[in-house]
């Protein structure tokens, strides 16, 4: 009776083991995982190259767990006929049918979803020797798979890429786990949206931006960026809305001198349409080597300038 019990309860352990396995490997964060095996860690080295043979890992269990359930009831039905002489087969499902389903399954999967990646890190060596153990019937099992599913027109996509959607699905995952920070998030969502947002969703209003009127000094443009903070000041003729140019500030700290005028170091504006992508902007920018844009309506009046960083902060 004792060893029966012994037989039983250790099935039951080995089929909450693999259960609960099943449920962590298809739940743990691959980035963290990954992140962990890149730092030296030898387990999660281990569960990363089971993750890349995803199929074999649970294909393995599968074949682990179908053999231990089997076993747990065959020990139960022997069991029961040997002391109480029952053979029927109802009996033993009503008996061994709610333990295996709570205790060896729902339970541990509950607990290895929550826990997964500690569970996984954890119990890597014999996670890696039960894959090793049934490498060969796994095999065997998935080259099955492959027959059968080829006639009936189910076949594996192989690519190596992954749709915009997919992709911004992984991010939002590793938002949500930690992996990323906000700022981190905002700013891949800012690189994905480069071709569909468009440059007044970004600007400084111009009524906001310092200007200068081309017959003023470099001591006036010094006076204005002092007071305002900006690295660079709009000059303009006769009427603010008339831009001719901008003046970086860093040009007149060295040579300049303050009485001097603004021509000379007046830099030609770059002029962008309202409806010009930040991806456009950012690569007329940097093909300009300049900083600040101007950005015109579709009357090509000036409405605003858009600084190269606000590009990235949305």
């Amino acid at each position: 009776m004792t060893s029966f019990a012994l037989a039983f309860f250790l099935c039951l352990v080995i089929s909450a083991f693999l259960s609960g396995a099943e449920m962590a490997f298809v739940s743990a964060n691959k980035i963290r995982i990954r992140e962990n095996a890149d730092s030296g860690s030898a387990a999660a080295k281990r569960i990363v190259r089971l993750q890349e043979a995803p199929q074999h890992f649970l294909t393995a269990v599968l074949i682990g767990n179908s053999i231990v359930n089997i076993t747990a009831t065959a020990i139960v039905t022997y069991w029961l006929e040997k002391q109480f002489h029952i053979a029927n087969e109802w009996i033993v499902t009503a008996i061994v049918a709610p333990l295996l389903i709570v205790f060896g399954e729902t339970v541990p999967k509950d607990y290895c979803r929550l826990k997964s990646q500690s569970f996984l890190l954890k119990y890597s060596v014999p996670l890696d020797a039960l894959v090793r153990l049934f490498r060969l019937p796994s095999e065997i099992i998935q080259r099955g798979i492959a027959l059968f599913m080829g006639p009936l027109g189910a076949v594996m996509d192989r690519s190596i890429f992954v749709s915009e959607r997919e992709f911004r699905l992984l991010i939002e995952e590793s938002t949500q786990s930690g992996v990323l920070d906000a700022h981190e998030k905002k700013l891949i969502d800012t690189i994905l949206d480069f071709e569909r947002i468009h440059v007044d969703s970004v600007m400084m209003p111009v009524d906001k931006v310092p200007k200068v009127e081309i017959t003023a000094d470099v001591n006036k443009v010094k006076e204005i960026a002092r007071q305002t903070h900006w690295r660079m000041v709009l000059v303009y003729e006769e009427i603010p809305t008339l831009i001719v140019g901008m003046i970086y500030v860093f040009d007149l700290l060295f040579d300049a001198k303050d009485e001097d005028g603004l021509k000379n170091y007046l830099r030609s504006p770059i002029f962008l349409s309202k409806n010009t992508s930040i991806e456009k902007a950012f690569l007329t920018l940097q093909e300009k080597r300049q900083s600040f844009a101007v950005v015109t309506d579709v009357s090509h009046e000036v409405i605003g300038v858009v600084p190269l960083e606000k590009l990235f902060t949305l």
